[in-house]
């Protein structure tokens, strides 16, 4: 405890320290020594590692950081949070690129085998609508140039069935006629029929003007 002062050097003690006696003066209270944040640290250099593989790792780092989160000394943690943040875009990217780049390569890949199944059944289908052809044209040489008529001229091509499955057609017209296949849209009278001119006289060679000689 402090002596006691006598009253006529208690004025001049307001000003000087206080003498103790007995137990040494305490000490000024002094702030906690704050802990340092190994979940953050670690989560910081993993997550910088984390990027020299593409950012595929970046969740383990991501996860550390989150734990030192919740500990004083967040700086660590909020780098290592948002690096962990952008490794894993970057490797989102990266996976969404190749799933893109692989279906990119398989529909050039079905669509080069399209064509050529194309390229290969139109083949088929010019043989097969010169055999019908050759049929009508055998018609006609026999028959003083005259096709044979609608209904037996599609008689001799019905039986022809191309790669599509569809059978041959054949259209008069008034100086010729037409053996067609319905081509690969299954559809008649459209851009990519397969078609073949028989020369020779039809049905409708009547309707063509009489020209008479002066």
């Amino acid at each position: 405890m402090a002596f006691h002062i006598p009253f006529n050097q208690r004025q001049s003690a307001r000003h000087s320290r206080p003498i103790y006696i007995g137990f040494e003066a305490p000490l000024a209270p002094q702030a906690p020594r704050r802990k340092f944040n190994w979940w953050g640290f670690n989560g910081m250099w993993m997550s910088f590692a984390s990027l020299l593989t593409a950012g595929f790792l970046s969740p383990i780092p991501l996860l550390v950081s989150l734990k030192g989160l919740r500990r004083p000394g967040k700086k660590m943690a909020a780098v290592g949070t948002l690096t962990s943040l952008a490794g894993m875009g970057l490797a989102t990217a990266i996976v969404l690129g190749g799933i893109a780049s692989h279906r990119h390569v398989e529909h050039e890949r079905h669509a080069a085998h399209v064509n050529r199944t194309v390229k290969k059944h139109v083949a088929e289908t010019k043989s097969l609508i010169a055999a019908a052809t050759g049929e009508i044209a055998e018609y006609r040489d026999s028959n003083a140039g005259e096709l044979p008529n609608d209904i037996d001229a599609n008689m001799l091509v019905i039986k022809h069935v191309d790669p599509w499955g569809e059978s041959l057609r054949f259209d008069a017209e008034i100086d010729h006629a037409l053996v067609r296949s319905a081509g690969p849209d299954r559809t008649f009278d459209t851009s990519d029929d397969v078609i073949e001119k028989v020369d020779g006289k039809t049905e409708r060679t009547s309707l063509l003007p009489v020209v008479k000689a002066e």
